[in-house]
């Protein structure tokens, strides 16, 4: 129930750990390692990173995904929706602050990273 383990699962975020494997079977499963690499880690990731958007780990793949979802159907997210995209995410260590700030500039990132590929 801490939302640790969601996933993606055809693009909607899923706790994987309310989720039957057949209940799945066919379908598109996105984890948090399809978002970026190491050597090229996604915006959010790197948001992330770089605001401190995570301290001991445990929530942020389920953050980061919770949050992929979101930004796929709303790019320009105001704060009240990052807040309700990560409400059912736990997390025991940030306090939430670093997290909508790390989703906040992961927008911009996007933002940029758009208007640079137009």
């Amino acid at each position: 129930m801490c939302g640790s383990c969601t996933v993606l699962l055809e693009g909607l975020a899923t706790r994987s750990c309310l989720c039957l494997a057949v209940q799945a079977d066919g379908l598109s499963v996105e984890t948090v390692e399809s978002l970026g690499r190491i050597d090229a880690l996604h915006p959010l990731q790197q948001a992330f990173w770089e605001k401190h958007g995570l301290q001991c780990g445990f929530c942020t793949p389920g953050m980061l995904m919770s949050v992929a979802e979101l930004l796929r159907a709303n790019p320009a997210p105001d704060r009240e929706a990052i807040i309700e995209a990560i409400g059912g995410n736990l997390c025991r260590c940030t306090g939430y602050q670093n997290i909508v700030a790390a989703v906040e500039y992961a927008v911009e990132l996007l933002r940029t990273q758009k208007e640079a590929a137009e």
